[in-house]
């Protein structure tokens, strides 16, 4: 699901992640950076001469992700996480919560 798009110098940037914690980056329709996470990544852009961070944080049912530069701030935007994502999140986590719980009881 597209989260953002972000506009620099004529060129797109769009944020996609999906229910399974798998986040992309593009960069005028090409794929620039895909990483798994459930609690937000990091990706790397890089444009002409410069370089540029895509930060993406989930805070509470909500995706927030800002556009830096050198640390300094280019742009912020936030979506809300759909109700499917929250879900699956919680069910890996009840899941992940009861293997080491069995994983621990064998100690």
């Amino acid at each position: 699901m597209k989260h953002a798009e972000f506009t620099i110098e004529n060129n797109t940037i769009e944020f996609f992640n999906t229910i399974f914690g798998v986040e992309k980056v593009l960069l005028n329709g090409k794929n620039i950076s895909s990483k798994f996470s459930f609690s937000g990544a990091d990706h790397a852009i890089k444009l002409q001469d410069r370089n540029l961070v895509l930060k993406v944080r989930y805070v509470i049912g909500n995706i927030k992700m800002q556009l830096m530069e050198n640390d300094l701030l280019l742009e912020e935007q936030s979506a809300k996480i759909s109700i499917k994502q929250r879900i699956f999140a919680a069910l890996i986590g009840v899941g992940i919560g009861f293997l080491l719980t069995r994983l621990t009881s064998y100690i």
